[in-house]
């Protein structure tokens, strides 16, 4: 009996710090931060990703932090020019000593650190290079709270992308697909878009997709934001050849390798061309990923097919999706709730006329199936039918 109860004692000591682990409370607001460029400094703690604080160059790009606790945490996010981070402290002789690195390759950056200092700086990796931060925000000790974005590459193999020509058409036009397959359905997400549009927008972008259950970062092309009424014009516009466009779009097939495709209207919902040419680009890229002799002009050279391809408002094949069903992964929020929510975080876009709508002419829930190697839909009411 003692060896049993001494044996329950020690299992509760080893899980004891993870029951006891907390969410780490944002103290930001007691910290004083200093750094060459002090007038603009406050734009890194405004909350508005249209403002940033840019830093000098060399020696000079740092950014220093004053707790009056414990600092647990920092979470960075770019404005543009993302960069790799050195995060240093300060030793009992007043160097500074390097503690952690950050990978580089994300807007949203959370570093962890260990317990213990107070006194922080970040600088550009090796010290060179400058510094573009929109937001700065700075944690005690714990975990991160679910709202601190931690990426994951994207992915090389999913189950499906979802393709938008800018930031919020993935909400406006494709409804709930994000926050029910990647949410609800656990399925492998991956979004991508044909334009950056400007820095803060990409930001936004990123909370909404956060907020809807995804966790790998989107792809995002590099077509300059143009507006053309024809797929004819819109592929006249400096940037936008058919040829680029219908390349991006085929290296993106074979670098995440999706199952299925979800994309635009090919009549542009309300006549974007480049909402056009997400749309005609996805249907030309199912033969080019998939043709071997296409592969010698691409980064990633080996062929793809996918196996299903729908389109926004296509006539042919119609589904219809219902977005209104309460999602367990949400707590009985919708996917439409979600897509709703996710459309708030694109905060420069509210006085827009756009708004999430599963009905009316822009109808997000219908779609139609435009392609499929493995048979057409009979219950129409699940992008994987035919995949189980």
């Amino acid at each position: 009996m003692k060896r049993l109860f001494w044996a329950l004692a020690a299992a509760l000591m080893m899980f004891a710090p993870a029951a006891l682990a907390q969410t780490a409370q944002e103290i930001t607001d007691t910290c004083t931060l200093s750094a060459v460029g002090k007038k603009t400094l406050g734009r890194m703690t405004d909350g508005q990703y249209q403002t940033y604080w840019a830093s000098s160059s060399g020696s000079y790009a740092y950014v220093e932090i004053e707790a009056e606790e414990s600092v647990g945490g920092l979470y960075v996010q770019f404005y543009e020019d993302i960069a790799a981070l050195e995060v240093q402290t300060t030793d009992d002789a007043g160097a500074w000593r390097t503690v952690a690195v950050s990978g580089g390759s994300f807007l949203n950056e959370y570093i962890a650190l260990d317990a213990g200092t107070e006194t922080v700086r970040i600088r550009p990796k090796d010290g060179k290079g400058r510094l573009f931060i929109a937001e700065l925000h700075v944690f005690g000790e714990g975990d991160a709270p679910d709202w601190v974005q931690q990426w994951e590459a994207p992915l090389d193999k999913a189950d499906l992308l979802a393709l938008a020509a800018h930031p919020d058409d993935e909400l406006l036009f494709l409804g709930g697909t994000i926050p029910y397959y990647a949410g609800e359905m656990g399925r492998k997400v991956q979004v991508a878009y044909l334009v950056p549009t400007m820095p803060y927008r990409r930001l936004e972008l990123l909370d909404g997709l956060w907020l809807c259950g995804v966790k790998n970062y989107p792809m995002i092309g590099h077509f300059p934001d143009k507006y053309q009424l024809t797929l004819k014009e819109m592929y006249a516009q400096k940037g936008w050849s058919r040829e680029s466009v219908y390349r991006f779009v085929a290296e993106t097939y074979r670098a995440c390798r999706p199952d299925v495709v979800v994309t635009q209207d090919v009549n542009g919902e309300y006549g974007h061309g480049a909402h056009r040419a997400a749309a005609d680009a996805a249907q030309a890229a199912i033969a080019l990923a998939a043709d071997e002799k296409y592969q010698e002009k691409m980064t990633h050279s080996e062929p793809w097919q996918v196996k299903k391809l729908y389109l926004h408002l296509y006539e042919q094949n119609p589904v219809k999706m219902d977005w209104r069903k309460p999602l367990a992964a949400f707590g009985g929020q919708t996917a439409f709730d979600l897509a709703s929510r996710a459309f708030e975080c694109h905060i420069s876009q509210q006085r827009t006329d756009y708004h999430v709508e599963d009905f009316g002419p822009y109808d997000n829930s219908k779609f139609g199936l435009a392609y499929s190697a493995v048979g057409e839909d009979v219950q129409k009411d699940d992008f994987f039918e035919n995949l189980e």
